[in-house]
């Protein structure tokens, strides 16, 4: 019996594969898979007299560079048009995704199912697709207290009010939301076009993970995947080998760009301070010590009017800040800036509920 049936999930599925796949994601090929419940007491209602189970759309995968360890996904794959959001439909996903996790961690079915080794570790992942790409708030406006609302949308926020969800020791769920999957199309995008210019390669890329003090990177760099806390986060260093590309006229090959860094940027640009703290981030991962090429393109859904002079503005007040130091400015002066335009992919209009 299937988690998802129809096309709510499809759309979502076929969004998610293809996306995640270019962020070096795996996905097990079993899909629309329940398993039996451990806890019906605590996980069943009450009155339920058939076997309880859970629901598992899909597994994605991962080796996390960081932790040196393999990341499951238990995946609620979720696809709705503008009108079927609500508070409560986000809490009931939660709520079902965290009961989920919860016997995933500990089923011999759940684990055998999906090869689980003993290091590895299961979280749980709610990827939230708007298919008629009109959804355009942010889901933190379901968890944050904010202005006094009036009694009705109280209600609806307190349904979802994220300290309801039974979350267990040790337990993460994470969300790509419908703006995150935007920022993903956005980026996937103007990859693809940056590769038909002959700037960007088509597989030797790979995700930038500097050392830390308490976390050395492992694997091999072009194994190495964008994380789900790295696409959530403010910004994602892409890096990429020299570009090689073929004239079918010379039937030649030849170097048309060399190696490089992409800085995708997923916040507004709204004051220069930001791009200093993107300038002290750059510098602290000695990107800026090199001679590779550094293009930073913001790509968030609602940059500032004023983000190309902020960042202007960023690199004189960060120059300053160095003592005028003259090979720092000529690093600052060779980043490309470029504002990309959001991608939004649409499908049917149909409403798709939450079922």
């Amino acid at each position: 019996m299937a988690g998802e049936t129809g096309p709510t999930a499809e759309i979502a599925n076929q969004v998610s594969t293809q996306l995640l796949k270019w962020f070096r994601w795996s996905r097990f090929p079993l899909k629309d898979r329940n398993f039996d419940c451990l806890k019906p007491e605590k996980h069943a209602r009450a009155n339920k007299k058939q076997k309880h189970t859970h629901p598992t759309d899909v597994v994605f995968s991962y080796h996390d560079p960081y932790l040196n360890r393999k990341i499951l996904f238990n995946t609620d794959l979720k696809s709705y048009a503008k009108s079927s959001i609500s508070g409560p439909n986000v809490r009931g996903a939660l709520r079902s995704l965290a009961t989920t996790i919860d016997c995933a961690r500990a089923s011999a079915e759940w684990k055998g199912r999906y090869e689980v080794e003993d290091r590895d570790e299961i979280r749980g992942l709610l990827f939230v697709y708007n298919h008629d790409a009109e959804f355009d708030a942010d889901f933190e406006r379901y968890f944050a207290p904010a202005r006094k609302k009036s009694k009705e949308e109280e209600q609806e926020e307190a349904a979802a009010d994220v300290g309801g969800i039974p979350l267990e020791a040790n337990q993460l769920i994470h969300i790509i939301q419908p703006r995150t999957i935007v920022y993903m199309q956005t980026i996937l995008n103007d990859v693809a076009k940056l590769h038909l210019s002959g700037t960007f390669p088509k597989t030797n890329y790979y995700f930038y993970y500097p050392d830390q003090k308490l976390h050395k990177v492992h694997l091999e760099r072009q194994k190495r995947p964008a994380t789900v806390e790295s696409i959530c986060g403010p910004y994602l260093i892409v890096g990429h080998d020299a570009v090689v590309s073929y004239d079918e006229q010379t039937q030649t090959s030849k170097q048309s760009f060399g190696e490089g860094f992409v800085v995708y940027y997923n916040r507004p640009g709204a004051t220069h301070l930001e791009f200093m703290y993107l300038f002290d981030v750059l510098s602290a991962c000695q990107l800026l010590d090199g001679e590779k090429q550094i293009r930073l393109r913001v790509a968030h859904n609602s940059p500032d009017p004023q983000v190309v002079s902020n960042f202007r503005r960023a690199v004189k007040a960060f120059v300053h800040d160095w003592g005028f130091d003259e090979y720092i400015q000529s690093k600052l002066d060779a980043i490309e800036l470029e504002v990309l335009d959001q991608q939004k992919q649409s499908f049917s209009q149909t409403k798709l509920g939450w079922e």
